[in-house]
């Protein structure tokens, strides 16, 4: 029980950094690019910050409620959602 805790813990921060890390791209690209950053360039960013927003506010009842596993599968859909939208937007 001590470690779901620990892990639920960890989980949590790490899906933090990442949404810090998924809001603030847009604005790092804007300074390293020369042309104006288009929505369309933006909506993988936006679309990815708000299902990790959406994922950190379930993570976040779940604690209350001490569902630590639930956490760690919240947050593994989180990181194939995030990959996924990388993928699909990105990449092609």
């Amino acid at each position: 029980m001590k470690n779901e805790i620990r892990l639920a813990k960890i989980t949590i921060i790490i899906i933090f950094i990442a949404l810090a890390r998924t809001v603030i791209e847009p604005i790092r690209l804007q300074y390293y690019v020369n042309s104006i950053i288009t929505v369309s360039e933006v909506k993988p960013f936006i679309l990815s910050s708000f299902i990790t927003t959406l994922g950190l506010f379930i993570m976040i009842v779940f604690y209350f409620f001490g569902r630590y596993k639930f956490i760690l599968l919240v947050g593994i859909l989180i990181v194939i959602s995030m990959l996924l939208i990388k993928y699909l937007y990105l990449v092609h």
